[in-house]
């Protein structure tokens, strides 16, 4: 499933911007948001890459100023992963199998992306597409940041939610992204492939300094207030993370 053949649009050729991907569902919920935070807070540009998209989508990142690539998942080998989910775990329904082959490749195509197209001049911050820039980094932060490839940690592990990827460590980001081609091909796509191959890869991650991003819960207005007014990008987990009205913070 992770195949140039299937990639649209353009990589940017900036050296500096910020990168995530979404479905056509995620796109509607957060797209805006995100790229209005972004650009605001980070004065980056921002590019996307869009899975399944509708036309009328991709016409709004021409709006919006924001790049683009795209691809619409091949039903055929989208089919053959589910079919080996569904025989290696025979209990599971359908509508499980699905979800398990189609959240695994949403999640990994961006990292795949970056090992294919990034170049050695690029400097690359990767977020969720459900994050939202709330405050905007010192000089400071800026040039820590930049200085390396680095990631949010949660307890002892690395996150996916919030990194960056600097183009003097490409030879590391090309293995992370040709474990997940491999994996696709020999196992077949799963939920949490994209954490397992970043565990495998980067075996001693640089941490991102405190201040950029918290994993800690929200489970009420309070909680929300104080993880924004301590990190410069936020984000919360789950079904009700992701339905948290932050319009009055942006």
């Amino acid at each position: 499933m992770f195949s140039k053949y299937h990639i649209k649009g353009r990589w940017p050729t900036t050296e500096r911007f910020v990168f995530a991907s979404c479905d056509n569902t995620y796109f509607d919920q957060f797209a805006d948001r995100f790229q209005k935070s972004f650009k605001k807070q980070f004065d980056l540009p921002v590019h996307l890459h869009l899975i399944n998209p509708h036309t009328e989508q991709m016409m709004l990142c021409s709006q919006w100023g924001v790049t683009y690539t795209y691809n619409h998942i091949d039903d055929g080998l989208y089919k053959e992963r589910v079919d080996a989910v569904k025989k290696f775990k025979p209990d599971i329904s359908d509508e499980v199998a699905n979800r398990e082959v189609y959240w695994g490749f949403c999640q990994a195509i961006r990292f795949w992306m970056l090992g294919e197209y990034q170049t050695d001049k690029q400097n690359v911050v990767v977020a969720d597409i459900d994050c939202v820039a709330v405050q905007k980094p010192t000089d400071l932060q800026w040039q820590q940041l930049f200085a390396k490839t680095q990631f949010s940690k949660h307890y002892d592990r690395v996150m996916a939610t919030f990194c960056m990827f600097t183009g003097d460590n490409l030879q590391q980001t090309k293995k992370f992204a040709d474990w997940i081609e491999d994996y696709d091909k020999n196992t077949g796509i799963r939920n949490g492939v994209d954490q397992l191959a970043m565990a495998k890869i980067f075996t001693k991650p640089n941490r991102l300094p405190n201040g950029w991003i918290s994993h800690e819960d929200t489970k009420d207005e309070q909680s929300i207030k104080r993880k924004i007014k301590a990190n410069i990008v936020f984000h919360s987990k789950g079904t009700r993370g992701k339905s948290i009205d932050l319009s009055k913070y942006l």
